[in-house]
């Protein structure tokens, strides 16, 4: 009978459709077990053939690997390697580092999630859903080996060449957010963005967002190679947005646009109008009436508003407040003037850098969040990949190089997976599934460090096991 089979035996069984999924899904996860430790073992005697000569097989050790589908623990061969030098040949191979205890997919979800919640979240998450035991701080390594190497990728793929083509109303917006520092209490960050996109019937394309932790003048040469690399801007007009606070100036923005192209900057209306709700007053009629007039670009409008808001009985702050407002509007006011109004009908809002902030703000801010600079620039490299639609695509690369199987003959392979796997249906015996053990296994911890180690589960749900194993899903190489 085979093991389609003893499962539809099963779920005819079972008292209710929870019932039944329970059985399929545990039926699967400890049969994902079963044939990854079968492969495992198998390439570790294949890899005994191709061992350099020196090579002499102390014993078999184990080691455990937490997998999206469970724990597997598997035994490979230890190698006394010249007069010194001793090593897992297996390791070594699939390139598994010392002390890892999770698997490549394991670490990819890790990072998905904690670029949207926070690391005890996180862990919590991933605890209820596998329970694996992970914990806050092996979330924490993983966001941090998997960010600063996303960041890296997307650098990489800026650099990629790529056709060149003229953009269509192309726009440069730039603005920066602060975050909490770890070292000392009250110490701010500075994180700086720029997003690049092109608008085309009020929809905006090509987008891309830049961040950095400090290093404003690196992301500018950032961004110019990456307009350099994309697009051919002779002649064009770029338009340009920020609230023109400090190292967002107009001057700042304008110094962007490369030689033969043309800058229009805007001051981003809404800083604008929450400056003037701030220091009229948010409930204010003067200041509902200031808002209208600066829409409309009625300077003499807006004098009159504030002079009579000044005539008032101000406090020495409300002073200081409206002489600052009156100072950046007449800096800035020229830069006020919609698209619109200078004949550009095609543009109509700038200004979603802003709210681009979220996306980041909303995960290192508030809660009493703080970073080190390490760990904020790793979080802002996943998220910042998330934003640009490259986070799967560079997991994927990072992952796929993390550990790598080696050249083996695929037959000869096969074969001994064939019969390893009727070695072991003669010798398991049939029993129950005790179901998960629970357990902390650190990402990276000592080798003496007590760890859980669950025997891989050799039964499913009380039937045995026919495994017909031509596990052609592994297409490895010749």
């Amino acid at each position: 009978m085979d093991i389609l089979t003893e499962i539809e035996q099963n779920l005819v069984k079972s008292g209710s459709l929870f019932e039944a999924e329970q059985i399929i899904l545990k039926g699967v996860l400890e049969l994902g077990q079963v044939i990854m430790q079968n492969f495992l073992e198998s390439l570790d005697r294949s890899l005994k053939s191709q061992a350099p000569a020196n090579y002499q097989v102390i014993n078999k050790q184990p080691r455990t690997l937490n997998f999206i589908f469970g724990p597997v623990t598997f035994q490979r061969r230890y190698y006394q390697a010249g007069t010194k030098k001793r090593e897992f040949y297996l390791d070594q191979q699939l390139k598994i580092k010392p002390r890892r205890r999770l698997s490549p997919h394991y670490l990819m979800m890790m990072a998905k999630i904690a670029q949207t919640t926070t690391m005890r979240n996180t862990a919590d998450i991933l605890n209820l859903v596998f329970d694996s035991g992970i914990t806050a701080d092996s979330v924490m390594h993983a966001v941090h080996e998997l960010g600063n190497q996303v960041a890296k990728q997307t650098q990489a793929k800026e650099h990629q060449a790529t056709p060149r083509h003229m953009p269509k109303n192309l726009t440069i917006e730039g603005d920066a957010f602060m975050i909490k520092g770890k070292k000392e209490a009250g110490q701010l960050t500075l994180v700086h963005h720029y997003r690049v996109y092109e608008r085309v019937a009020n929809q905006i394309i090509n987008r891309h967002d830049f961040l950095s932790v400090g290093h404003q003048g690196r992301l500018e040469a950032r961004l110019s190679d990456y307009l350099d690399r994309h697009y051919k801007l002779a002649g064009q007009t770029i338009f340009l947005a920020s609230d023109a606070g400090p190292g967002y100036e107009p001057a700042k923005l304008l110094s962007l646009v490369p030689q033969g192209a043309h800058g229009e900057y805007f001051l981003d209306r809404y800083h604008c109008l929450q400056k003037i709700e701030h220091t009229l007053g948010r409930h204010n009629e003067l200041a509902m009436r200031a808002i209208k007039a600066v829409r409309h670009h009625d300077q003499a409008e807006l004098t009159i508003i504030l002079d009579t808001y000044e005539s008032q009985n101000l406090t020495e702050k409300q002073a200081d407040d409206l002489m600052r407002l009156r100072k950046y509007l007449q800096r800035n006011w020229r830069y006020i003037l919609s698209p619109q109004m200078r004949g550009f009908k095609d543009i109509h809002l700038i200004g979603s850098v802003e709210s681009s902030h979220r996306a980041f703000t909303y995960r290192m801010k508030k809660q009493g969040k703080s970073w080190t600079k390490q760990g904020a620039k790793a979080m802002i490299g996943l998220i910042e990949a998330r934003m640009n639609g490259e986070l799967q695509a560079s997991l994927n690369t990072i992952l796929e190089q993390l550990t790598v199987l080696p050249r083996v003959a695929q037959t000869s392979l096969l074969q001994e997976m064939h019969i390893r796997t009727g070695e072991f249906l003669r010798k398991a015996p049939t029993k129950p599934s005790i179901g998960a053990v629970q357990g902390i296994i650190p990402i990276n911890t000592a080798t003496s460090r007590p760890m859980v180690v669950v025997t891989p589960l050799k039964t499913l749900m009380g039937f045995s096991v026919h495994l017909n194993v031509q596990l052609k899903f592994y297409n490895l190489p010749h």
